[in-house]
């Protein structure tokens, strides 16, 4: 292997790692990333950390604050919104070609699947679990809409959605009506009814908004 492909090879893997450990929450909000002890952790050098800190920073993922370091960014009702907004102009969009598509059975039965998925991991108490197919419900969403660009668009939001859901799942109850709107979405798509899909979308982002600015606002008391 050359010299710059397995620098390349180590940045990868701390890179996934340090993200899992931030997306899942190990690593907490506010929290500053320093490059030692994670090398230390990792058994890396401190040049593939720094690449893997710089890369998180870049997709927003992590903040880079001069002459302080990386830090976990803590997601604002602000930022959120500003998520929200993106993702409504992406699931909207994308809704609408699903709901057009030739395929739109093929697709609400997946992401029925999901449902059944999330459900399945609210019953057996995996909050983690649930989080990452929550988060995948969406994301299947855009890569089966058809469209290659709106996919990269939204698959740069994953993460901070992860980070995001991980304040929302908090609100009581909010688990399960995540699970009847994302039903509710697939089942407009299988109809084949635009109008119904895009008001489900609108709803559930609405109402997953509200939920995180409960949870944030209760979690600063």
């Amino acid at each position: 292997m050359r010299r710059g492909a397995a620098r390349s090879s180590l940045s990868d893997e701390a890179y996934y790692v340090i993200r899992d450990m931030v997306v899942t929450g190990e690593i907490a909000p506010g929290e500053r990333l320093t490059v030692r002890p994670l090398a230390n952790t990792l058994g890396l050098s401190p040049t593939p950390i720094i690449a893997a800190l710089t890369r998180l920073a870049h997709e927003g993922v992590l903040e880079s604050r001069p002459h302080r370091g990386f830090f976990v960014p803590e997601m604002s009702i602000a930022d959120m919104r500003e998520i929200y907004e993106v993702r409504r102009g992406l699931d909207l969009a994308a809704v609408r070609r699903c709901c057009e598509s030739t395929h739109r059975n093929e697709i609400a039965s997946l992401l029925l699947d999901q449902c059944d998925e999330q459900l399945a991991r609210l019953e057996k108490r995996d909050i983690e679990g649930y989080r990452a197919v929550d988060v995948a419900f969406h994301d299947m969403v855009w890569q089966l809409c058809g469209n290659q660009r709106l996919q990269r668009l939204g698959s740069s939001l994953l993460d901070q959605m992860r980070m995001g859901n991980a304040i929302s799942i908090t609100h009581p109850g909010r688990g399960h009506e995540s699970v009847r709107e994302h039903r509710e979405i697939a089942h407009a798509i299988a109809a084949g009814d635009v109008e119904r899909a895009e008001a489900a979308v609108t709803d559930h982002l609405c109402r997953t908004a509200q939920s995180y600015a409960e949870s944030y606002s209760a979690k600063k008391c």
